[in-house]
């Protein structure tokens, strides 16, 4: 070889072989990473680098080649020799692209071929003075040993990630073996008889063409080192940047191959529990996911779904675990994704369990108790029959407003704990809001063991409740509706409990009651009064009636107070202690306190005597954001003057919400309207009233006035009322006098306003209109004042003075 080849030129081919090999490979992995659209564009520039390197390599060899005869080449065949290179190189590397089981042979095989078929159509090209004699075994033998090689060469490609430079190393060789071999089978016979054709392409114009295809491999091989170098800077940022996001990933992030786990990022093995430096590559997804090899495909799936992760130590985890596909190094890889969701299941049951606890007490609330019941009377039958206990407390609300929220929450916790302790396996404690509770109690001593628990949680509850260093007593009543015998619905049977507690607590607080069906009939009769109250006020069913207040000291009548009264179509006249609890417990107060409110001023603005006009207000006109508002419209309406108006309010006004109550009461005043303390005395009276809050008068409560004359205690608290009044400089009202005794013994003390019915009984004002209109129309030229005068006022009581001396009323102003 080394007598019949350039030596030199044979290191150049076998250079640029090695290059064109090189820079294939190289392309080939472009093509396998490029988009599906730019794949062709790429596939033909591998073709092209691969197919001119090869047929390069052999022309290069050609013009080594020294058979010291003068050679050209003919153009066609030349020409041919190029394509048949190039059309093989990419044949062959599409195969190889494709993948597949025999993808290295086939491609291999069909490289050979065309690296076969490019060679002999080149020697075709060959034009020397001489003939060419081939030793058709050494062909063969070369062509073989080629074909191994080639096959090795695409084989490293496809099935393994061995460097390039082997691959490329291999096919260069390939090469080299099937040029070198074939022209060692050759041998040039001289013959003078053969001409070199004019046409035919001598060496030093062949010289140009390989060089020119030459320099555009060498350059597309430098432009493609420049790229993969860009693109191995590219990667190694976009490795670190992935790197950097996986490791501050919250979920756990694991490269798979196969169910080996072959890297991951701080958070799985923070979750596994492993030392990445020991198990890495080491580690399979049996030893941390515990399922049976056939259930791999059930769980490692795209979406999320909860599995149970074994960690190092054997502890479990509540975990959520997704396959997703990546690519890592060029390699389509799986990667598992594992989210810890313990917390989260965690605050799920936390959010489960304030969906049906009591935050406050922790036993069950409203919506567990309806869902527990309903299952009950699904259950329930003749021989498993089971009780519902409704329970409110007694003095509840007074330890809330006394001794504050906190109190009323610390006696809710403990009588929901030792109500809990009441109950046997089976049995349901729940807080319905505020301080109601409910029981359901299944027992097979029915209905006695529904009263035996009743009375054990009622003895237990009335126990003394130790808080910030005071003893807080409250008790509480029971109404207990039994299922079936009672009720045939869940609902029903509520209703009929609660029934059975009203019952309770109107017979006395502190018992237990079952339910019977005379309460049925009530609750009928309570819902009819309910919407005929609704309805009273737009069928004229409501009106007021007025009670004087005198003044003893002008012997005047100074005003008067609206009561409201209700008759009704059937039941004729209604007591206000029947209504106006109903009023309050259906919310139409407040729509019927504003009428009443209306109605007394639009009555008081038509006197013609500027007496006053006393209204009381429910807490629950009181607590509405527009009872400032709704004053001011009504005497804007009316064009009552506002000092003529007095507002009576009760001390639970106060109690209820003292921070609210201050801005209204001030409010009011600056209307010009006056602001009265209704009933003191009957509630938690507290001399900070009179400190915080704006009042004009007060009025003594009916209970102290009516013992007067019997307990000195009354008489002793009716003497302190009237000093402190006197001594802040307040009005004091003496209500429910009904006795010359009581108004001597109130005069006495220096309470000079009473009312009552020594003075009148509550009657339509058309009763005083001789008084509030023009006391000249009575006839008496006294203006009101006589004996005659008085006794017509006093007429329906059917009481006389023994004292008329000192009782001239007439009209006066305050």
């Amino acid at each position: 070889m080394t007598q019949e080849h350039d030596i030199r030129l044979v290191g150049l081919a076998a250079a640029i072989c090695f290059l064109s090999s090189l820079t294939g490979f190289a392309l080939a992995h472009q093509v396998r990473s490029a988009a599906p659209q730019k794949q062709a564009a790429w596939l033909l520039l591998l073709a092209f680098v691969s197919g001119a390197g090869i047929w390069a390599t052999h022309f290069i060899a050609m013009l080594a080649y020294q058979p010291h005869l003068p050679t050209s080449y003919a153009p066609g065949a030349t020409l041919l020799s190029v394509l048949l290179s190039i059309a093989g190189a990419g044949l062959a590397w599409k195969v190889a692209l494709q993948g597949g089981g025999h993808a290295g042979l086939l491609s291999g095989c069909t490289l050979a071929a065309g690296i076969g078929a490019m060679h002999f159509t080149g020697m075709a090209a060959l034009r020397t003075t001489g003939q060419l004699e081939y030793s058709f075994s050494e062909v063969g033998l070369a062509l073989s040993a080629g074909l191994v090689c080639t096959v090795a060469a695409t084989y490293l490609f496809v099935t393994t990630k061995r460097s390039r430079f082997i691959s490329a190393g291999v096919l260069t060789l390939a090469i080299c073996v099937i040029h070198f071999g074939s022209m060692a089978a050759v041998t040039i016979i001289p013959d003078p008889e053969i001409t070199i054709p004019p046409s035919a392409i001598n060496t030093a114009a062949l010289t140009v063409i390989i060089g020119s295809l030459s320099i555009a491999v060498l350059g597309i091989t430098f432009a493609v080192a420049a790229m993969e170098a860009r693109l191995r800077r590219h990667a190694t940022e976009e490795a670190e940047r992935l790197k950097h996001f996986a490791q501050s990933a919250l979920e756990g992030l694991a490269i798979l191959e196969g169910d080996r786990i072959i890297d991951a990022n701080e958070t799985f093995w923070h979750l596994v529990g492993y030392d990445a430096s020991q198990t890495s590559d080491q580690l399979r997804l049996l030893d941390f996911l515990p399922c049976r090899p056939e259930q791999r495909e059930n769980f490692l799936i795209s979406a999320f779904q909860e599995q149970v992760l074994r960690n190092a130590t054997g502890g479990m985890i509540d975990v959520e675990t997704a396959i997703r596909t990546a690519t890592v190094g060029g390699v389509h890889r799986e990667m598992l994704v594992i989210r810890d969701i313990t917390e989260r299941k965690a605050a799920a049951a936390r959010i489960a369990h304030l969906a049906s606890h009591d935050p406050l007490t922790g036993v069950a609330n409203r919506l567990s108790l309806g869902r527990f019941l309903a299952q009950s009377v699904t259950n329930a039958s003749i021989e498993k029959p089971f009780a519902l206990l409704c329970l409110d407390l007694d003095r509840f609300k007074g330890i809330n407003d006394l001794h504050g929220h906190p109190a009323g929450d610390a006696v809710l916790i403990e009588v929901g704990r030792r109500i809990q302790s009441c109950l046997d396996e089976g049995d349901l404690v729940a807080r319905l809001g505020g301080d109601e509770f409910a029981v359901l109690h299944h027992t097979e001593e029915h209905p006695h063991g529904a009263a035996v628990l009743a009375e054990r949680i009622i003895d237990l509850v009335s126990q003394p409740i130790a808080f910030e260093g005071l003893s807080l007593l409250v008790g509480t009543s029971i109404g207990i509706a039994l299922y079936p015998s009672n009720a045939t619905s869940a609902e029903d049977l509520h209703k009929k409990a609660d029934l059975a507690l009203y019952r309770a607590k109107t017979e006395g607080r502190g018992i237990l009651r079952f339910f019977d069906e005379g309460m049925d009939r009530q609750l009928s009769m309570r819902h009819s009064m309910e919407h005929d109250l609704r309805m009273a006020a737009s069928r004229s069913e409501l009106h007021l009636l007025y009670q004087p207040l005198a003044c003893l000291e002008t012997g005047g009548i100074i005003g008067f107070e609206a009561l409201l009264r209700w008759t009704h179509p059937v039941h004729g006249s209604v007591s206000p202690a029947e209504f106006v609890p109903l009023a309050e417990d259906t919310g139409v107060i407040t729509v019927i306190g504003e009428w009443v409110l209306r109605k007394a001023c639009q009555e008081a603005a038509r006197w013609k005597q500027p007496l006053k006009i006393a209204v009381n207000l429910s807490p629950a006109q009181f607590g509405t954001d527009q009872i400032v508002d709704i004053v001011k419209q009504i005497l804007d309406e009316t064009g009552l003057d506002p000092g003529r108006l007095d507002l009576e309010i009760t001390e639970g006004l106060l109690i209820k919400n003292p921070e609210r109550a201050l801005p209204i009461l001030n409010q009011l005043r600056a209307l010009g309207v006056r602001i009265v303390m209704d009933d003191f005395g009957t509630g938690y009276s507290s001399l900070s009233y009179f400190r915080t809050f704006p009042f004009d008068k007060v009025k003594i409560d009916q209970t102290f006035v009516r013992d007067l004359t019997e307990s000195r205690v009354a008489l002793a608290i009716v003497k302190a009322i009237i000093g402190l009044g006197k001594g802040l400089g307040l009005s004091i009202i003496a209500e429910g006098v009904e006795t010359v005794e009581q108004m001597e013994l109130l005069l006495a003390e220096g309470c000079h306003k009473i009312q009552g019915y020594l003075v009148s009984p509550p009657q339509p004002i058309g009763h005083f209109e001789w008084l509030v209109l023009d006391p000249l129309s009575s006839g008496h030229p006294c203006h009101g004042r006589c004996d005659a005068c008085f006794e017509r006022l006093r007429a329906p009581t059917g009481l006389r003075s023994t004292r008329g001396d000192i009782m001239h009323l007439s009209t006066s102003r305050m």
